[in-house]
């Protein structure tokens, strides 16, 4: 290929074999920088769509039809804690903190048994007999949201029963350990904290950051030094 620019000739005859190199190269830049704004579009859905659930109003469980189907929605249920059938769930706070979430079977004013996360407590309040002030007893009120049970990540360790920790809310499992009939397509975690803010609520990140846009022009701008150094690289000018 012969290019011209200001009155001078160039020739551009790159050899196959890093031409070969280049395209592979270049196609994975560009599918990566495309796979970022494939993923900032359903990031930005989701987050709008977790914020919208979790910002509007709460409503009664009971005139919910789906719940399954409105994860981060915020409702209103009546019933009793089991506080002495409280399972544990390590787990880090927002400040990096490490703890445990309090989960505990909620019997709804139906009799429907649900797992109900109570918020996040410091190690040294893992035992009841350390959260006495914090304990609801009765019937009550409560305003939560609606979340879906975990699913077991590659490096996530098993729910272990006889200890009565669990990495991941299980209901299946958890059933066997409570000796009840729980709800297993969702579970509800408090929007409350309790006395003096033991245990802790709102430990869920409903804001997510977005940073897709950034990656996708990051890709792209390599992308575009890759064809940059490449030009040049097989550039070469006609001598007279």
């Amino acid at each position: 290929m012969i290019l011209t620019f200001q009155k001078k000739k160039y020739s551009f005859k790159p050899r196959f074999v890093p031409l070969f190199f280049f395209l592979a190269a270049l196609t994975i830049l560009l599918s990566l920088s495309t796979w970022q704004f494939k993923r900032l579009v359903w990031k930005t859905n989701l987050i709008e769509y977790r914020v919208k659930k979790f910002e509007s109003a709460p409503i009664f469980l009971e005139d919910l039809k789906n719940p399954k189907e409105n994860e981060f929605q915020k409702v209103i249920v009546n019933g009793e804690l089991l506080n002495q059938l409280e399972m544990h769930m390590p787990h880090l706070s927002k400040r990096g903190n490490n703890g445990y979430h309090i989960l505990v079977p909620l019997k709804s004013k139906s009799e429907k048994a649900i797992i109900f996360d109570s918020g996040w407590v410091p190690l040294n309040k893992k035992d009841i007999k350390t959260r006495k002030e914090n304990i609801i007893l009765g019937k009550n009120e409560f305003e939560a949201t609606i979340r879906m049970p975990g699913k077991k990540g590659y490096f996530t360790p098993e729910n272990d029963e006889l200890k009565n920790i669990w990495f991941y809310v299980e209901p299946s499992k958890m059933e066997k350990f409570t000796g009840l009939n729980l709800e297993k397509d969702y579970y509800l975690q408090t929007t409350k904290s309790g006395t003096n803010g033991v245990p802790k609520a709102n430990q869920t990140k409903v804001y997510l950051r977005n940073n897709h846009l950034g990656y996708a022009i990051t890709w792209l701008m390599i992308a575009f030094g890759l064809v940059g150094v490449f030009f040049f690289a097989n550039v070469q000018e006609i001598k007279k």
